[in-house]
């Protein structure tokens, strides 16, 4: 969802719940439909501390997975920066080979397979460079001690790429499954319309249309936080990019011939 979107969609809700109390206002009987208004107050404390229980641990959980995502890029960005320079170690000209390849791993995942997520998909170009690496450092082989442990080393910092990648791509798709959503759209639309038959004609319409007003915008602004957390990746304000590869990239990216262009397709 685009960001200017937001306070459009928060306002339509606001609106379209204050229209609908209104309008039952002037329906309703004098003193509105419950006779016991206790009661009544009562049963909406249940149905709205019921719902906000719901939404704030569906938003601790959409959280931990949007944490998880951008974990995972910082994992696996340091990861490509540690295994440049265990490949600086490594003789030629295979050293060279596996240096360009990071290069071009980089700009993969920075230029096509960022788009992608936003998909819910991975990046074939970049798929294609994590082979690239591994053919060419099966055919680097240490000559001394020194090159022998960067060869032992490797195998790690290939660990950490190849996890925090994964971290990545496995929130790169909507966590939330569609019950849950159910359950917290039915949730809201419940507080919402007990708050609507609540209607009565003795108030003034400022005094009935504040409180729903509120509730209204605070529930569709809880529903939003959960859909924006649910895609770290869809290219709104705050949501992850690429800025750890990005500053990888750069940093590894001097002297080196990198066989790609500048999104990592191959030359």
């Amino acid at each position: 969802m685009l960001t200017w979107l937001i306070p459009l969609v928060v306002l339509a809700v606001v609106a379209t719940a204050v229209t609908a109390k209104l309008l039952v206002r002037t329906r309703a009987p004098e003193g509105g439909w419950f006779t016991d208004l206790t009661r009544s107050a009562g049963s909406l404390s249940v149905i709205g501390t019921m719902f906000a229980v719901m939404l704030a641990f569906v938003i601790l959980f959409a959280l931990q997975s949007f944490q998880r995502a951008r974990e995972g890029a910082s994992i696996e960005a340091i990861a490509v920066t540690e295994m440049n320079s265990v490949a600086s170690i490594l003789p030629q000209p295979g050293s060279d080979r596996l240096r360009g390849d990071l290069v071009c791993y980089g700009r993969a995942v920075i230029g096509d397979e960022w788009p992608a997520m936003r998909d819910g998909r991975s990046s074939e170009v970049t798929e294609a460079w994590v082979d690239r690496l591994r053919v060419d450092f099966s055919a680097t082989a240490p000559g001394d001690a020194r090159q022998e442990a960067a060869y032992g080393q490797w195998f790690d910092q290939e660990a950490q790429r190849r996890d925090g990648r994964r971290e990545r791509l496995a929130e790169a798709s909507p966590t939330l499954p569609a019950p849950l959503w159910f359950a917290l759209g039915t949730g809201a639309l419940l507080t919402l319309t007990y708050m609507v038959i609540q209607a009565d004609p003795r108030e003034s319409k400022l005094i009935q249309a504040l409180p729903i007003a509120c509730v209204s915008a605070l529930i569709t602004a809880g529903l939003l936080v959960v859909f924006f957390l649910d895609r770290p990746y869809a290219g709104n304000h705050g949501s992850i990019t690429p800025v750890e590869m990005t500053r990888t990239v750069a940093r590894i990216d001097a002297g080196v011939q990198a066989p790609c262009d500048d999104r990592g397709n191959p030359q």
